[in-house]
This record gives C-alpha cells, sequence and structure tokens, in this order.
C-alpha cells in the first residue's frame, strides 16, 4: 500500500474550523447561564428556592459539556 498524501486544506476551510471552534466557549457559558436563568425564575415563581436553580444549573453544565463534545468530535475527524 503506498501512503497517503496529506489532506490540503484551504485558507477558508482552515477560517471554518477556527469559526466552529472558537464558538464552544461562548455556547459552554450561555447554556450554564441559561439554565441557571431559568432555574431561578421557576424558583421566583414557584417560592421552592434553591431546589430548581441547581437542578437547572446541572442541565446547563451537561448540555454545554455536550456541546462542547459534539463539536470537539466533528472538528478533530
Amino acid at each position: 500500500m503506498e501512503p497517503s498524501e496529506p489532506k490540503r486544506t484551504t485558507t477558508a476551510d482552515t477560517m471554518r474550523t477556527i469559526g466552529g471552534i472558537s464558538t464552544v466557549g461562548f455556547s459552554f457559558v450561555l447554556a450554564i447561564l441559561l439554565g441557571a436563568w431559568l432555574g431561578w425564575t421557576i424558583d421566583k415563581w414557584l417560592g421552592s428556592s434553591p431546589w430548581f436553580f441547581f437542578l437547572f444549573l446541572i442541565f446547563g453544565f451537561v448540555g454545554g459539556s455536550l456541546n462542547v463534545y459534539r463539536t470537539s468530535q466533528r472538528f478533530l475527524k
């Protein structure tokens, strides 16, 4: 078998990759903040503080982590 040549990437492909990876941190923080805000709002409405806050904070962390994992898998192939 012949060794295959390395795949050549264009500048557009490189910029697309950098753009996709740069949004990972923003979306991770946004998922956590959105979860915390939603939990805080539900707690305020129901008077059940701090249970929904912590529950939705964890949901936001898990959702943000899954997004980071999926994005990294897409760009590391």
